[in-house]
């Protein structure tokens, strides 16, 4: 987390702000030359709304926390997003934020509430596979006059998890089969039938129709299908080089998570048990983003 205070916050006029400073001292000079009060009244009043627009485009910023949050993982190539959150404690609400993070485009935070905080999803190119670094953030803004230009700077401690690129048009995927043919495991697609209600069964799994006219209470038993098992392994492709294989790897693993099949992925120095879901494709796409032999 950064917050900015006084010492991290810089101003400068805008281009208009700094013809309106101009303007004032044009007005200011010629009514010392022409001794008018009227003139060194519109003087000194634009004096101190150019003053009162610098320092609330001061105070706009001051005292605003900035938290990383986690980003998603992506794919070489793809946009990495990393989710910064504004927060705004016991301050009167922050407008017109511009934000972004270094050489990459701007998000736009309209509005920061008081005691409150909105999320800014800031993009970043990606190219190669690995941990992306958070570049320096910058927040500006130019409310409420756009007179004057508050900005800062804050260096916060976020990365990102790059997928390597999959394959285009990979081959199918192949290896040593494990499982022969499909196999039934319970779970929630299939209905299999009735079994009596054993303590700690979820409620929605209880058949409350049965229930209702046989008044005993019967738990639903689901069955699904389950895929072949496969080992995605490193050495089977000799003749590829090392970000090809792991492109290819990437490819079968996301195929392979589609079909709904079991697969272990075998690595020099590693091997990933057989499995699927959620959490062991990101397992294994984790382990060939950050794989580091630089030799095939």
């Amino acid at each position: 987390m950064v917050t900015l205070r006084h010492n991290r916050i810089y101003v400068l006029p805008t281009m208009f702000g700094a013809l309106y400073a101009a303007t004032a001292v044009l007005v200011l000079i010629g009514a010392i030359n022409y001794q008018l009060s009227l003139a060194y009244l519109f003087a000194f009043v634009l004096i101190g709304l150019g003053h009162a627009a610098l320092l609330q485009s001061y105070r706009n910023l001051l005292k605003l926390e900035l938290h990383a949050l986690v980003a998603e993982p992506v794919f070489a190539g793809d946009t990495a997003h990393f989710p910064v959150a504004l927060a705004n404690t016991g301050k009167p609400p922050r407008r017109a934020l511009s934000v972004s993070l270094h050489g990459q485009p701007a998000s736009w935070v309209e509005s920061v509430p008081r005691d409150d905080a909105t999320i800014a999803r800031l993009p970043v190119a990606t190219t190669g596979r690995g941990w992306l670094g958070m570049p320096t953030l910058r927040i500006d803004t130019t409310y409420p006059s756009g007179w004057c230009k508050a900005w800062s700077y804050a260096n916060l401690d976020a990365r990102c998890l790059v997928y390597p690129r999959p394959e285009d048009d990979p081959p199918p995927y192949h290896g040593q089969h494990g499982d022969q043919g499909q196999r039934r495991v319970h779970g929630d697609d299939d209905f299999a039938g009735l079994r009596n209600y054993v303590p700690g069964d979820m409620p929605r799994q209880i058949a409350w129709k049965q229930f209702a006219r046989l008044d005993t209470l019967l738990v639903r038993q689901d069955e699904r299908h389950e895929g072949h098992a496969w080992l995605f392994d490193w050495h089977a492709l000799p003749e590829l080089g090392t970000e090809a294989r792991l492109s290819r790897l990437t490819a079968w693993i996301i195929a392979a998570e589609a079909n709904g099949d079991r697969y272990a992925l075998a690595l020099p120095g590693s091997t990933l048990p057989r499995g699927n879901g959620p959490a062991h494709r990101h397992a294994c796409l984790q382990a060939l983003a950050l794989f580091d032999r630089m030799t095939p």
